[in-house]
């Protein structure tokens, strides 16, 4: 007959080390470096919740945009109408995966090796889902497309209020051409078709790209010249984040390590959580190898919903 009575006590363990696996693999995911973009930047990712499998997005527009203007005391006010322009569809991605860990390793306190194995696992899941991420901007040059159907980054964007707008340079980095595409974004119009004029909050590259970026973004003085002129962008935009993913670098599209992009925060690209990481340890007597499992899960999705507030370029002239 089989002596349970040590089960509270094996559950007990059970618990203390999936908290300690946990611990590990939250650690080695959420590990942050200067400068270096992940999913969870809430100025590059704009982050939201999902409460079901798919996300369903839409942009505003109005009818008539600018205010009524008029000198009249007893004025006719003329009513504005707010509707939905288009919309899309993002489906949450599931992030999954299982590490067997064998009876005798836990028995015999090996946890070295498993803390090893963890930590290389708590990197991985960080790496797929920026990497998940990061695609929305890389392939925004082609591929990825916002509620008008135009790529994220294009010459040939409408808006709500019929207007053709261009989001899209293609200058390589240096001072002047920066100024080009900031100049873009700042004349932007909205869904409504009023100027806004948005700001540059970042600047975001590739790996490769980054020193220039900083150099041009962040010097005292103007880079790229022997005069000593004032650096516009860090006098005038100190706050302005200058960011890079290595993901740009190693993504295979065409001028992976040449384009780049600068946003402002109210921009379009959205993370939308569903389900946040989560793990579960399933006891090795429930399996026939006489393995642990432990069961890494979260469930998320990003995408581009619309073009606003962004502007790139592909670097290539």
């Amino acid at each position: 007959m089989q002596n349970n009575s040590g089960i509270g006590s094996n559950t007990n363990i059970l618990e203390l080390v999936q908290t300690y696996l946990d611990r590990l693999f939250t650690g080695a995911a959420n590990e942050t470096r200067a400068g270096k973009v992940d999913a969870l930047d809430p100025l590059v990712f704009n982050q939201d919740v999902a409460t079901n499998a798919a996300v369903n997005s839409t942009v505003q527009g109005s009818t008539r945009g600018y205010f009524q203007t008029t000198t009249s005391d007893v004025p006719t006010v003329q009513n504005d109408t707010v509707y939905a322009y288009n919309a899309k569809v993002s489906l949450v991605v599931n992030y999954l995966q299982n590490l067997p860990i064998s009876r005798t390793f836990m028995a015999d306190q090996q946890l070295s090796s498993v803390a090893k194995a963890v930590k290389e696992e708590g990197k991985n899941f960080k790496a797929t889902r920026d990497q998940k991420a990061v695609s929305t901007y890389y392939n925004g040059f082609g591929t990825q497309t916002t509620v008008d159907g135009a790529a994220v980054f294009s010459n040939s964007h409408t808006n709500a209020a019929g207007q053709t707008v261009d989001n899209l340079e293609t200058g390589a980095l240096n001072d002047d051409n920066l100024n080009t595409l900031v100049n873009s974004l700042r004349t932007q119009p909205s869904q409504s078709g009023v100027t806004t004029g948005y700001n540059p909050d970042f600047l975001f590259c590739s790996a490769a790209l980054h020193r220039t970026a900083a150099a041009v973004s962040k010097s005292v003085l103007r880079a790229g010249t022997g005069n000593n002129d004032q650096n516009y962008w860090s006098e005038m935009f100190p706050e302005m984040k200058t960011v890079y993913s290595p993901f740009f670098d190693t993504s295979g599209v065409s001028n992976a390590t040449t384009m780049y992009v600068v946003g402002a925060k109210d921009h379009g690209i959205m993370r939308f959580e569903r389900e946040g990481f989560s793990s579960t340890l399933v006891d090795w007597q429930y399996s026939p190898n006489d393995q642990y499992q432990y069961k890494m899960r979260a469930r998320e999705v990003t995408d581009s919903i619309y073009y606003n507030g962004l502007a790139g370029s592909t670097g290539a002239a």
